[in-house]
């Protein structure tokens, strides 16, 4: 008798746990396809804010040496507008994700929009801020960006004005631009579409 209640514990026990398991992934599946359609809805808005004469645009899965990155050819017609690039990259506390617009030869930004991060509020977290976004417009992609603090930069000097007390998050962000676009821009594929410029 002893016998037949442990096994009758065990087997209630182990569906119970089955039941759970089985749901816990069922509700971790729906929401996984619920955030991913929240985060390409919000990288398409932010690609049309960037570069709203764009009719279409067209996604690329590059292969960087492992790592992929979403490359996205801004189109009107048969013209090629832009390019859109999907950063990911660390940040002083976690990691920042973005989308960085360049113009058709991949020579200077159109802008910026950051799509994720989780830097010091009130400090790194202002990188969402418009104010600091309408720096980038215009700076040269096919040379470094660099930051100064405390003051407005000299026009033509492709620099940033660094967040205040937030030099860790500037530079991190700034990493996440200069090191993806020069990989992308010396890539075989990309040279060829842009015309071989280096």
């Amino acid at each position: 008798m002893k016998m037949s209640e442990t096994l009758r514990m065990v087997i209630v026990l182990t569906s119970i746990s089955i039941i759970s398991g089985a749901s816990l992934a069922v509700v971790d599946s729906v929401t996984k396809t619920r955030v991913n359609l929240n985060k390409q809805s919000a990288l398409n808005k932010g690609l049309k804010r960037l570069m709203p004469e764009a009719g279409n645009f067209k996604k690329e899965d590059i292969n960087n040496n492992g790592k992929i990155i979403a490359v996205y050819r801004a189109v009107k017609g048969n013209t090629l507008m832009g390019w859109g690039f999907h950063l990911k990259g660390p940040g002083f506390s976690d990691k920042i994700e973005i989308i960085a617009a360049v113009n058709p030869k991949i020579t200077r930004l159109l802008g910026i929009e950051v799509l994720e991060q989780k830097e010091t509020p009130g400090l790194g977290d202002n990188m969402k801020k418009e104010s600091f976004r309408e720096q980038f417009k215009g700076l040269f992609v096919n040379r470094k960006i660099e930051f100064i603090k405390n003051r407005i930069p000299e026009k033509g000097s492709n620099k940033i004005q660094a967040m205040a007390a937030a030099t860790y998050s500037t530079r991190y962000l700034l990493d996440i631009i200069n090191d993806n676009i020069k990989k992308i821009r010396h890539m075989k594929k990309i040279r060829h579409i842009i015309g071989g410029e280096k």
